[in-house]
């Protein structure tokens, strides 16, 4: 026979925890519940038969421009013509050249005439904000080129400042002909 050893006197034995099972059938009926809930907004918002109400309204809530701009223009382009005489835009990539040109250095501008392709440059939102430029460089991280791609990474911090639009966490990468990567950079 075994003894056990006596309880000792002021320290009680705590209760057993019940057990929960309540939380696993609402967890459930909850995600049950967003579903429904899920399907029947998306069946609301898709399945409008009225297409006028919906698309001004649709126009409203995103801040559409195309509804407004496209109604204004043809009435302007009757009596001045001035919307057709407007000047193209110019691209990301003849912009930052001509930044380059007009700011940098003689070295800089040199490493520019290499640049085809600017990617990623009108788009910020300071979370994690990338841009990529394409060169015609043919070296890699560890040769001559990549100084040069060092040069157009500077350069385009610059660029992105002098246009306004410089990121809290803005990268740019500098890519050679092949698609590797020659050098990067904050902007």
């Amino acid at each position: 026979m075994t003894t056990q050893p006596p309880q000792q006197p002021g320290y009680p034995q705590p209760p057993v925890p019940p057990k929960k099972r309540s939380k696993a059938k609402l967890g459930c009926l909850g995600v049950l519940a967003v579903i429904v809930i899920g399907g029947i907004a998306s069946a609301v918002g898709s399945g409008s038969d009225d297409s006028s109400a919906g698309a001004a309204s649709s126009a409203a809530s995103t801040g559409s421009s195309k509804g407004t701009s496209s109604s204004k223009s043809r009435g302007s382009s009757k009596g001045t013509g001035s919307s057709k005489t407007a000047a193209p835009q110019q691209s990301t990539v003849d912009a930052f050249k001509a930044y380059v040109k007009k700011h940098e250095s003689a070295k800089t501008r040199q490493a520019a005439t290499h640049v085809t392709k600017v990617q990623g440059a009108d788009k910020n939102n300071d979370i994690l904000d990338t841009a990529d430029i394409y060169t015609n460089y043919t070296g890699d991280l560890v040769s001559a080129d990549a100084g040069n791609a060092k040069l157009l990474a500077s350069a385009f911090a610059d660029f992105q400042a002098g246009r306004g639009k410089a990121s809290k966490n803005g990268l740019v990468t500098v890519y050679n002909a092949d698609g590797g990567i020659l050098s990067n950079g904050n902007y």
